[in-house]
């Protein structure tokens, strides 16, 4: 039975009171500077399953002619929204590249339900695609990443693309340790400190509240994009997964890499030592090493 908005509101506050940390207070100073490497245009974007979302484009001030795009995905449980983090990690990595960077604003599920998210991301990598001569733009450098919902999104637009035989042509995806499984209780994930305070916080998000109260949507391959078709699967671009070793879905990612790796998908894949759930964009250890790779990537993988 779908949500009420009473309920949905009142599941919303419970989990935004319990999150652990923000994309405001805990970014340090060195890294608020990042704002002053691009240049940042917000367009709107007409509703797409009946809501407006926005993007904003960075545009780096050493931007090379014909440069790579990246299309960023923020995360937060599908539930948080764009945070101050993912203005300066954008802006940072435009710079990085010498490029350009898409950030998604899609709307979260204290609003709207699957599928509203993916359609959206969806509509934004459309719209890429379609105005990269309005960036000077290298179409064969089009890159798409993002992390814990921005991963599964960024993921699940591509694996849906395939599925609807109009495929997005990235380049390179970046899937910054993304769930697939949103159904995670397993004994060793379980010993994990989480980004939620509680599991019933963290399920309440990756199911109910993105299911709209749906539990069969969870095997969807819009939402779990590991369940999407081998021959779907085997058409993805170079895939690369980054995790933590103290991220609980760090099981998950091995999983992805191994299974993809075994249908012929260039992986490359990297758990670090130490790291925590949201360490690359919320500027956490080990965050420029993550980052490092990225731009990396970016700068070296073409179609």
């Amino acid at each position: 039975m779908p949500l009420s908005p009473e309920l949905r509101a009142r599941m919303a506050h419970d989990m935004l009171s319990n999150r652990k940390f923000d994309g405001d207070t805990d970014i340090p100073d060195e890294c608020r500077l990042f704002i002053n490497l691009a240049d940042r245009e917000t367009l709107e974007r007409p509703a797409v399953c009946g809501w407006t979302y926005k993007m904003d484009v960075f545009t780096a001030k050493n931007r090379r002619p014909h440069c790579p795009l990246h299309i960023n995905i923020h995360g937060g449980g599908w539930l948080i929204g764009h945070m101050p983090n993912d203005t300066l990690w954008c802006a940072w990595l435009a710079d990085q590249i010498g490029g350009v960077v898409v950030d998604v604003d899609y709307t979260t599920t204290e609003f709207a339900s699957f599928p509203v998210p993916m359609e959206q991301c969806l509509d934004a990598a459309r719209y890429v695609f379609d105005h990269l001569g309005d960036w000077d733009a290298d179409p064969k450098r089009v890159s798409c990443g993002g992390y814990s919902a921005g991963g599964q999104l960024t993921m699940s637009i591509t694996v849906t693309s395939i599925m609807r035989g109009e495929p997005l042509p990235f380049c390179l995806l970046i899937n910054g340790y993304g769930p697939n499984d949103m159904a995670y209780d397993d004994a060793e994930a379980k010993a994990v400190p989480e980004y939620w305070k509680t599991s019933e916080y963290r399920n309440a998000g990756f199911g109910v509240l993105m299911t709209d109260d749906d539990p069969a949507l969870l095997s969807d391959p819009a939402i779990d994009f590991m369940q999407a078709p081998e021959d779907v699967l085997a058409a993805l671009p170079t895939t690369m997964i980054l995790g933590g070793s103290k991220c609980p879905f760090r099981f998950q990612n091995l999983e992805q890499g191994r299974r993809l790796a075994l249908l012929g998908v260039e992986v490359i894949m990297k758990i670090f030592p130490g790291g925590v759930h949201g360490f690359i964009p919320h500027f956490m250890p080990h965050w420029k090493e993550g980052a490092e790779l990225i731009v990396k990537g970016i700068h070296n993988i073409s179609l």
